[in-house]
């Protein structure tokens, strides 16, 4: 190298080191982070479940109400009919007895509460216990009724989603335990739920919109 080269890259050191010394900007790399946008927050979704309509001729909305993340209350009203067929039942003697065609209709309704994992309202998995309450009448074939009360406990586990953050889908199922305030012979199949004390599943499909 020489003399005049070597010069040059020692004035070209020396300016260097000057600049940075009196605070001149340092230039590095910047990476560049891209955050997704926030989750909105849905205080309310109004849901209807069509298998119950099916399965057990019970008509119900969920109303979810969600005031903070993870945690949810629900309303769910109801309305419910069933008719059971004559059929003869047998004691442990042996002795036949006829059971006629009987109807059963009531309202009534569940509170209950929901953990939800994910934030932003009803979102992800769930799970939560619920108080239930209706009022039914049985009428039997000969046209006599019976009105009773009927309550009882549920616990439910599933997911719910919000499908472009507005259409809601949620699965689950659960069981509950109810107990009428009269005795009411057994019943068939769905008849039994709505007159009949004992531990049943509950199946959760369900549609509605978010708010």
């Amino acid at each position: 190298m020489n003399r005049l080269a070597l010069s040059s890259l020692l004035v070209t050191v020396a300016v260097t080191a000057a600049g940075t010394a009196k605070g001149a900007p340092d230039v590095r790399s910047v990476d560049a982070v891209l955050r997704d946008a926030p989750t909105l927050h849905r205080a309310v979704v109004v849901e209807w479940n069509p298998l119950a309509l099916i399965a057990i001729g019970k008509l119900s909305l969920d109303v979810i109400i969600t005031p903070a993340d993870h945690h949810g209350l629900v309303l769910s009203p109801f309305y419910a009919w069933a008719t059971t067929r004559p059929i003869t039942v047998f004691d442990d003697a042996g002795t036949p007895t006829q059971l006629p065609e009987q109807s059963f209709t009531g309202f009534g309704g569940e509170l209950g509460y929901r953990y939800y994992v994910d934030k932003g309202g009803p979102r992800g998995f769930f799970l939560g216990p619920s108080l239930l309450l209706g009022a039914f009448t049985a009428t039997a074939h000969d046209g006599t009724k019976t009105s009773y009360l009927e309550y009882g406990l549920a616990a439910d586990a599933g997911y719910q989603m919000l499908i472009a953050d507005r259409a809601s889908l949620s699965l689950g199922g659960g069981i509950q335990l109810v107990t009428p305030t009269k005795a009411i012979p057994d019943q068939q199949f769905p008849a039994w739920i709505y007159a009949n004390g004992r531990l049943s599943p509950r199946v959760l499909l369900s549609f509605g919109w978010a708010f």
